[in-house]
């Protein structure tokens, strides 16, 4: 064994008892920290938002609102890394949406310091961060109860943004299934002893009942197919995400919209950091990725959506994507869903994430995308039945609530 690979060896020792130690310190101090925070009236519960496409909580959000032993409130946090343009706009659009709910909404960036507000500024008892790791943090909030709703949903068997402290250290961690909860359990340093399964939020909109837009389709015919395309954004060499596969097939998607006019129309999704990805790659930049993004929204049978795509994902017949969240998400509406693989990647996936895979139809070519567009239009879909089955059995949500009930009554239990 060389010194590199023992130093390898070192450091990943030294990490996981760094780890554990701080998990039973911190485990300790918890049982003191909801002791204090359940004598508190109105318990303060801060939502950290970084932008609209990752928020799914509205329907927890107004519950906490109608109790009156609870004071939410929601606070945006914005990557330094993003341009002042990115971060007003984000924030314009929060605001929008949290005014319109009728919630208090905050803005968490100091632009003349390029950072974000402490933390212990807010004052909360209870605090939601949508990211797996706190090393967005400026600081460790010691006098407020963690609390994680994971915005993603993690492919990977062994993926990056498991198992680490904040997961390992907060009060509470919904997850979405039993079957990932018995996963993680096995792998995670607490054993996973602070998990809740309650369902995936963004469930309780598909479910709901509500009439959604389509607004965003361009053509207002009936008989052209609507198609989705949500290309992922790791698409630079360090990614340590690389499901995208966007750099190969973009032009060629073009086409394929231009060839399909007078039967489909599409909207192109994509994440939201895909742009500022494609800014700082040489044989793309900013003017070819603004021209490129432009030509989508102003294609005759074509589109480009942004922010929350609820309505989008309920009013189309179909997508093709790349990204984690929508290989479960897009099940909801249980329509046909194609997944661009990257056969690197496929051999990592989790038992519940291939579960999710083998209900999608799989591509990694432009023919591949072409005869599932074909199928759509045809309207045919063998999955269906597969696809259903699955969803009935492995998605729905825990017991007889809704998701939001289902975390708003576990929140309940800090005063009992």
């Amino acid at each position: 064994m060389d010194i590199r690979t023992l130093l390898t060896s070192y450091r990943k020792i030294r990490r996981m008892l760094r780890l554990r130690i701080s998990i039973f310190l911190y485990s300790i101090y918890l049982k003191r920290l909801c002791h204090r925070i359940s004598g508190h009236r109105p318990v303060r519960i801060l939502f950290y938002v970084n932008n609209l496409s990752m928020w799914k909580s509205d329907k927890l959000l107004l519950l906490l609102k109608k109790d009156k032993r609870f004071e939410p409130f929601v606070v945006s946090f914005l990557y330094s890394k993003d341009p002042a343009n990115r971060k007003h706009q984000i924030e314009q659009e929060l605001s929008s949406h949290f005014d319109a709910l009728g919630a208090e909404f905050l803005h968490g960036f100091d632009y003349e310091k390029d950072q974000m507000l402490p933390v212990s500024q807010f004052k909360a008892d209870i605090i939601f961060y949508p990211q797996p790791y706190m090393n967005n943090f400026r600081e460790i909030p010691l006098h407020s109860l963690l609390s994680y709703i994971p915005y993603c949903f993690e492919m990977d068997k062994t993926s990056q943004a498991s198992n680490s402290l904040y997961q390992n250290i907060c009060w509470k961690y919904f997850v979405s299934t039993e079957s990932i909860r018995q996963a993680k359990a096995t792998t995670y340093y607490n054993h996973g002893s602070n998990m809740v399964v309650a369902g995936n939020p963004i469930a309780d909109y598909f479910l709901d009942g509500h009439t959604p837009s389509d607004k965003i389709w361009p053509v207002s015919n009936p008989q052209l197919k609507r198609i989705i395309w949500a290309p992922h954004h790791s698409i630079l060499p360090d990614d340590w995400l690389d499901y995208s596969t966007f750099l190969k097939i973009a032009d060629d998607m073009l086409e394929t919209a231009r060839k399909y006019s007078d039967r489909v129309q599409f909207v192109f999704k994509p994440h939201p950091m895909l742009k500022q990805k494609l800014y700082k790659i040489d044989s793309w930049g900013k003017e070819k990725t603004d021209s490129y993004y432009n030509t989508w929204a102003n294609l005759p049978n074509g589109n480009f959506a942004d922010g929350n795509y609820v309505d989008l994902f309920m009013t189309s017949d179909a997508m093709i994507h790349d990204c984690s969240s929508f290989t479960v998400e897009y099940l909801y509406v249980n329509k046909p869903v194609m997944y661009l693989t990257r056969k690197t990647r496929i051999e990592t996936f989790s038992d519940f994430a291939n579960d999710c895979f083998q209900v999608h139809y799989h591509g990694d070519s432009i023919s591949d995308i072409e005869s599932f567009i074909d199928n759509v239009i045809n309207g045919i879909d063998p999955l269906i039945d597969k696809r259903t089955c699955f969803i009935n059995e492995q998605l729905q949500p825990k017991g007889n609530g809704s998701t939001a009930e289902n975390i708003y009554r576990e929140l309940c239990k800090i005063f009992e």
